[in-house]
């Protein structure tokens, strides 16, 4: 929350606090359901290899975006 309010002008922190807050509640709801699922019909170890290449995904856009910095 600290890191999204100070990217954006104080007008706009409002906006972009609610933004990150309704993004973070989709992801519970959808990453859950496709979860299931991808379990339902390809086998529970699919979402293992879902959540890892999501993890690397995560770990690369990080690193990317700290590269910049």
């Amino acid at each position: 929350m600290t890191w999204v309010a100070g990217l954006v002008p104080p007008p706009n922190r409002a906006s972009a606090l609610s933004l990150r807050l309704t993004g973070n509640r989709l992801g519970q709801v959808f990453i859950p359901l496709t979860a299931g699922a991808i379990a339902g019909s390809a086998g529970a170890d699919a979402v293992f290899v879902l959540t890892g290449g999501l993890l690397a995904g995560a770990a690369i856009s990080t690193w990317r975006a700290l590269a910049r910095v």
